[in-house]
Protein backbone atom coordinates (compact mmCIF):
# COMPACT_ATOMS: atom_id res chain seq x y z
CA UNK A 1 0.00 0.00 0.00
CA UNK A 2 1.30 3.29 -0.85
CA UNK A 3 1.97 5.74 2.18
CA UNK A 4 1.89 9.56 1.98
CA UNK A 5 4.99 11.89 2.98
CA UNK A 6 3.89 15.35 4.40
CA UNK A 7 5.91 18.11 6.03
CA UNK A 8 4.84 20.17 8.89
CA UNK A 9 5.83 24.34 9.43
CA UNK A 10 4.33 23.99 13.40
CA UNK A 11 7.25 21.70 15.11
CA UNK A 12 9.19 21.87 11.24
CA UNK A 13 9.11 17.92 11.30
CA UNK A 14 8.91 15.76 8.31
CA UNK A 15 5.94 12.83 8.54
CA UNK A 16 5.39 9.61 6.55
CA UNK A 17 1.59 8.71 6.81
CA UNK A 18 0.14 4.76 6.92
CA UNK A 19 -1.98 4.64 3.59
CA UNK A 20 -4.22 6.98 2.31
CA UNK A 21 -4.94 7.97 5.29
CA UNK A 22 -4.68 6.02 8.28
CA UNK A 23 -4.56 7.38 11.81
CA UNK A 24 -1.06 5.71 12.09
CA UNK A 25 2.21 8.20 11.53
CA UNK A 26 4.67 5.84 10.26
CA UNK A 27 7.81 7.88 11.58
CA UNK A 28 8.82 11.75 11.37
CA UNK A 29 11.79 13.39 11.51
CA UNK A 30 12.86 16.56 12.74
CA UNK A 31 14.96 18.53 10.57
CA UNK A 32 14.26 22.37 12.95
CA UNK A 33 18.35 22.21 13.18
CA UNK A 34 18.88 22.93 8.96
CA UNK A 35 15.41 24.62 8.16
CA UNK A 36 12.98 25.67 11.14
CA UNK A 37 10.24 26.82 7.98
CA UNK A 38 9.89 23.26 6.12
CA UNK A 39 7.29 24.15 3.33
CA UNK A 40 7.26 20.87 0.50
CA UNK A 41 7.99 17.48 0.66
CA UNK A 42 8.08 14.90 -2.15
CA UNK A 43 9.21 11.34 -2.79
CA UNK A 44 11.64 10.36 -5.67
CA UNK A 45 11.47 6.27 -5.25
CA UNK A 46 14.93 6.58 -2.98
CA UNK A 47 15.35 9.54 -1.19
CA UNK A 48 13.34 12.59 -0.01
CA UNK A 49 13.04 15.87 -1.41
CA UNK A 50 11.82 19.05 0.64
CA UNK A 51 11.52 22.80 0.79
CA UNK A 52 12.95 25.02 2.77
CA UNK A 53 11.23 28.36 3.34
CA UNK A 54 13.31 30.20 5.66
CA UNK A 55 16.62 29.40 4.12
CA UNK A 56 15.46 29.63 0.69
CA UNK A 57 16.89 26.12 -0.25
CA UNK A 58 15.81 22.15 -1.90
CA UNK A 59 16.96 19.74 0.05
CA UNK A 60 17.83 15.68 -0.20
CA UNK A 61 16.95 13.99 2.75
CA UNK A 62 18.01 10.27 2.63
CA UNK A 63 15.50 7.66 2.69
CA UNK A 64 12.14 7.73 4.07
CA UNK A 65 13.93 9.08 6.55
CA UNK A 66 17.45 9.42 7.92
CA UNK A 67 19.26 11.84 9.30
CA UNK A 68 21.52 12.21 6.30
CA UNK A 69 20.96 15.21 4.29
CA UNK A 70 22.28 14.16 1.04
CA UNK A 71 22.52 17.79 -0.72
CA UNK A 72 21.11 21.20 -1.09
CA UNK A 73 20.85 23.68 -3.62
CA UNK A 74 20.08 27.48 -2.70
CA UNK A 75 16.26 28.30 -4.91
CA UNK A 76 18.06 30.88 -7.15
CA UNK A 77 15.56 34.26 -8.42
CA UNK A 78 13.17 32.87 -5.44
CA UNK A 79 13.13 34.03 -2.01
CA UNK A 80 9.90 31.87 -1.09
CA UNK A 81 10.40 28.32 -2.12
CA UNK A 82 7.17 26.65 -0.78
CA UNK A 83 6.07 23.32 -3.07
CA UNK A 84 8.92 20.71 -4.61
CA UNK A 85 8.31 17.68 -6.32
CA UNK A 86 10.19 15.43 -8.80
CA UNK A 87 10.00 13.61 -12.14
CA UNK A 88 12.44 10.98 -13.40
CA UNK A 89 13.16 9.83 -17.21
CA UNK A 90 15.15 12.00 -17.46
CA UNK A 91 15.46 13.48 -13.53
CA UNK A 92 14.14 16.65 -12.86
CA UNK A 93 12.92 18.67 -9.35
CA UNK A 94 9.77 21.10 -10.22
CA UNK A 95 9.43 23.50 -7.42
CA UNK A 96 7.24 26.73 -6.86
CA UNK A 97 7.93 30.04 -5.13
CA UNK A 98 4.79 32.30 -3.98
CA UNK A 99 7.36 35.42 -3.09
CA UNK A 100 9.49 36.94 -5.27
CA UNK A 101 8.40 35.28 -8.90
CA UNK A 102 5.03 33.64 -8.54
CA UNK A 103 6.42 31.14 -10.57
CA UNK A 104 6.23 27.22 -11.48
CA UNK A 105 10.29 26.25 -11.85
CA UNK A 106 12.17 22.82 -13.27
CA UNK A 107 15.62 22.62 -12.02
CA UNK A 108 17.73 19.99 -13.57
CA UNK A 109 18.57 16.74 -11.67
CA UNK A 110 18.86 17.12 -7.64
CA UNK A 111 20.14 19.31 -7.91
CA UNK A 112 22.16 21.10 -10.57
CA UNK A 113 22.61 24.90 -11.14
CA UNK A 114 20.62 24.51 -14.39
CA UNK A 115 17.39 26.01 -14.36
CA UNK A 116 15.35 24.23 -17.40
CA UNK A 117 12.27 26.19 -17.53
CA UNK A 118 9.96 28.37 -15.76
CA UNK A 119 6.20 29.72 -16.27
CA UNK A 120 4.51 32.77 -14.49
CA UNK A 121 0.91 32.00 -13.06
CA UNK A 122 0.68 35.06 -11.21
CA UNK A 123 -2.04 35.61 -13.43
CA UNK A 124 -3.92 32.72 -12.45
CA UNK A 125 -2.85 32.85 -8.77
CA UNK A 126 -0.36 34.75 -7.08
CA UNK A 127 0.44 32.24 -4.00
CA UNK A 128 1.28 28.79 -5.94
CA UNK A 129 1.86 26.52 -2.61
CA UNK A 130 2.70 23.13 -4.00
CA UNK A 131 3.52 21.44 -7.23
CA UNK A 132 4.01 18.07 -8.17
CA UNK A 133 3.84 15.50 -11.56
CA UNK A 134 2.00 12.89 -12.46
CA UNK A 135 4.23 12.01 -15.52
CA UNK A 136 1.88 13.93 -18.20
CA UNK A 137 1.00 17.14 -16.61
CA UNK A 138 1.73 19.39 -13.37
CA UNK A 139 -0.78 19.33 -10.76
CA UNK A 140 -0.32 22.26 -8.55
CA UNK A 141 -1.97 24.05 -5.61
CA UNK A 142 -3.14 28.07 -5.48
CA UNK A 143 -3.61 29.85 -1.85
CA UNK A 144 -4.70 32.83 -3.46
CA UNK A 145 -8.00 31.02 -5.01
CA UNK A 146 -8.03 27.82 -2.87
CA UNK A 147 -7.93 26.16 -5.99
CA UNK A 148 -6.17 23.25 -7.09
CA UNK A 149 -4.69 23.24 -10.64
CA UNK A 150 -3.34 21.03 -13.11
CA UNK A 151 -1.21 22.52 -15.80
CA UNK A 152 -0.11 21.18 -19.11
CA UNK A 153 3.15 19.68 -19.46
CA UNK A 154 6.37 21.28 -17.91
CA UNK A 155 5.17 23.91 -18.35
CA UNK A 156 3.05 25.10 -21.45
CA UNK A 157 0.67 28.07 -20.86
CA UNK A 158 -2.28 25.75 -21.07
CA UNK A 159 -4.42 25.45 -17.70
CA UNK A 160 -6.25 22.15 -18.64
CA UNK A 161 -8.65 22.53 -15.51
CA UNK A 162 -8.72 23.95 -11.69
CA UNK A 163 -10.94 22.87 -9.05
CA UNK A 164 -12.29 25.48 -6.05
CA UNK A 165 -11.70 24.16 -2.99
CA UNK A 166 -12.55 27.10 -0.35
CA UNK A 167 -15.57 25.01 0.67
CA UNK A 168 -13.53 22.58 1.81
CA UNK A 169 -10.38 24.37 3.27
CA UNK A 170 -9.17 28.37 2.55
CA UNK A 171 -5.49 26.98 2.47
CA UNK A 172 -4.58 24.59 0.41
CA UNK A 173 -1.15 24.24 1.21
CA UNK A 174 -0.24 21.39 -0.91
CA UNK A 175 -0.92 17.95 -3.54
CA UNK A 176 0.00 15.13 -5.39
CA UNK A 177 -0.97 12.41 -7.38
CA UNK A 178 -1.48 8.87 -6.40
CA UNK A 179 -2.36 7.28 -10.16
CA UNK A 180 -5.83 7.62 -9.12
CA UNK A 181 -6.87 10.40 -7.15
CA UNK A 182 -5.28 13.67 -5.72
CA UNK A 183 -3.85 13.87 -2.46
CA UNK A 184 -3.74 17.49 -1.13
CA UNK A 185 -3.58 19.25 2.40
CA UNK A 186 -5.31 22.02 4.05
CA UNK A 187 -3.62 24.68 6.44
CA UNK A 188 -7.15 25.65 7.57
CA UNK A 189 -8.44 22.75 9.19
CA UNK A 190 -5.18 21.31 9.63
CA UNK A 191 -6.13 18.10 7.52
CA UNK A 192 -4.64 15.50 4.88
CA UNK A 193 -7.24 15.46 2.12
CA UNK A 194 -8.22 13.30 -0.97
CA UNK A 195 -9.88 14.88 -3.85
CA UNK A 196 -11.43 11.88 -6.87
CA UNK A 197 -9.43 11.87 -10.11
CA UNK A 198 -8.19 15.68 -11.38
CA UNK A 199 -10.15 16.95 -10.02
CA UNK A 200 -13.92 16.02 -9.33
CA UNK A 201 -15.88 17.69 -6.86
CA UNK A 202 -16.08 14.12 -4.62
CA UNK A 203 -13.81 14.43 -2.03
CA UNK A 204 -12.80 10.82 -1.13
CA UNK A 205 -11.47 11.20 2.66
CA UNK A 206 -10.06 13.21 5.13
CA UNK A 207 -7.39 12.87 8.30
CA UNK A 208 -6.93 15.47 10.66
CA UNK A 209 -3.80 15.97 11.59
CA UNK A 210 -3.88 18.79 14.35
CA UNK A 211 -3.22 16.70 16.99
CA UNK A 212 0.28 16.29 15.49
CA UNK A 213 1.09 19.11 13.48
CA UNK A 214 -0.84 22.79 13.01
CA UNK A 215 0.91 23.52 10.00
CA UNK A 216 0.51 20.93 7.26
CA UNK A 217 2.38 22.42 4.23
CA UNK A 218 3.35 20.04 1.47
CA UNK A 219 2.09 16.05 0.45
CA UNK A 220 2.87 13.49 -1.62
CA UNK A 221 2.49 10.03 -2.68
CA UNK A 222 4.69 7.04 -2.51
CA UNK A 223 2.67 5.69 -5.41
CA UNK A 224 2.88 8.93 -7.53
CA UNK A 225 5.82 7.71 -9.80
CA UNK A 226 4.67 3.76 -10.13
CA UNK A 227 2.96 3.86 -13.60
CA UNK A 228 4.52 7.24 -14.99
CA UNK A 229 6.53 6.93 -18.40
CA UNK A 230 9.50 5.42 -17.95
CA UNK A 231 9.19 4.74 -14.58
CA UNK A 232 10.76 1.11 -14.46
CA UNK A 233 13.61 1.71 -16.09
CA UNK A 234 14.20 5.24 -14.47
CA UNK A 235 16.21 5.67 -11.47
CA UNK A 236 17.17 8.88 -9.83
CA UNK A 237 20.21 10.52 -11.73
CA UNK A 238 21.48 12.54 -9.20
CA UNK A 239 24.05 15.49 -9.39
CA UNK A 240 25.80 16.13 -6.09
CA UNK A 241 26.46 19.80 -5.74
CA UNK A 242 28.77 21.07 -2.83
CA UNK A 243 26.05 23.91 -1.66
CA UNK A 244 26.73 24.39 2.41
CA UNK A 245 23.46 23.52 4.54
Amino acid sequence: MPNTPWVGRGDDKLYLQSGEFSATTKTSLAIGTIDVDPSGISWDGTNTPWIGFASDKLYLQSGQFSATLKTSRATPGEASPRGISYSNNPSNTPWTGSGTADKLRLQSGQFSATMKTSLSVGGVDDAPFDISWDGTNTPWAGDTSDKLYLQSGQFSATLKTSRAVGGIDLTPNGISWNQTNTPWCGGTDDKLYMQSGQFSATLKTSLGVGAIETGPEGIDSTNRLAAAPGAAAAAPQRTLIGVGV
